[in-house]
């Protein structure tokens, strides 16, 4: 009787591993992903492509491309030195729709930069800067909270555009008291060799 019993459970055990091994052998297995593809984790519409846009700086191009309309928003970004990629494409996740492109040398050390600005209206938001090498990228320090008096009343809504070789920040001015009157003010920035937006003359 036990070993009748016995050999039931050994049938039954086979048949379970059976099962399983069925199961695995139709699993799907990530495949790696091509660089025309965007990261699967957010999720996002592939077709769904709400910003495109090319920008040149010397001889560098840079494409820029924005998925999905929901936060977080995946930005891809392709380097190139005339028709050679430099770098794997580079993807990021950024707060607020992209609305403007731009890139400069700011600071004239033959490196360009790419500027990307979103509708994002957090304090020290909508601003996402990368300085390109032959084959590689670093992130530019973001100016932060303006210093001083060009801080007072401060409370974001940025805008930036570049004009010559200084990144200009605008944004309104809220009044800390009645004696005040809201308004709106203007900061450049410079670039230095670091990588560093240093402030500079305010209006």
């Amino acid at each position: 009787m036990r070993t009748a019993s016995f050999s039931r459970l050994l049938l039954a055990t086979g048949v379970a591993a059976a099962t399983l091994s069925a199961c695995d052998s139709t699993r799907q297995v990530a495949s790696e992903t091509s660089s025309d593809t965007v990261p699967s984790s957010p999720t996002v519409d592939e077709s769904d492509v709400s910003f495109n846009r090319e920008v040149t700086q010397g001889e560098y191009r840079f494409t820029v491309k924005t998925f999905g309309s929901q936060e977080p928003r995946i930005v891809s970004i392709r380097s190139y030195r005339g028709s050679a990629q430099t770098i794997d494409p580079l993807r990021l996740e950024v707060a607020g729709a992209v609305t403007n492109v731009a890139s400069g040398d700011l600071n004239g050390n033959g490196k360009p930069e790419l500027y990307i600005m979103t509708d994002n209206k957090k304090a020290n938001g909508g601003l996402y800067a990368y300085e390109f090498a032959e084959r590689g990228y670093a992130p530019i320090s973001f100016p932060g909270t303006p210093a001083g008096n060009a801080g007072m009343g401060y409370t974001g809504q940025d805008m930036y555009q570049i004009s010559g070789n200084k990144l200009v920040r605008s944004f309104p001015v809220t009044p800390l008291d009645s004696t005040q009157t809201a308004g709106n003010r203007t900061i450049e920035y410079t670039l230095d060799a670091n990588g560093k937006l240093v402030m500079g003359a305010q209006r």
